[in-house]
């Protein structure tokens, strides 16, 4: 029998906890706990494709060109990921 085949989406909000600053050790943090019930459903055969956003993380990149632009060059929306 074929293994059942699931999408699981992750918005980039889904690696933020409401509080915690937007670190990348804190993102982290979050993924590893998140990671936990994915590995499960792997482990018992589920064909897993796991799609995920960004958009917070990449808010905060272009603030930070942004506010460096008279230092760097500014970095296009469609290559800051």
């Amino acid at each position: 029998m074929a293994a059942t085949k699931v999408v699981i989406a992750l918005g980039g909000n889904a690696l933020l906890r409401k509080g915690d600053p937007a670190t990348a050790d804190a993102q982290l943090e979050v993924v590893r706990k998140t990671v936990e019930p994915i590995a499960e459903m792997s482990r018992i055969g589920y064909e897993l494709s796991i799609v995920h956003g960004n958009g917070p993380q990449i808010g905060n990149m272009l603030i930070a060109t942004e506010v460096a632009a008279h230092v760097v060059p500014a970095m296009p929306f469609d290559v800051c990921g």
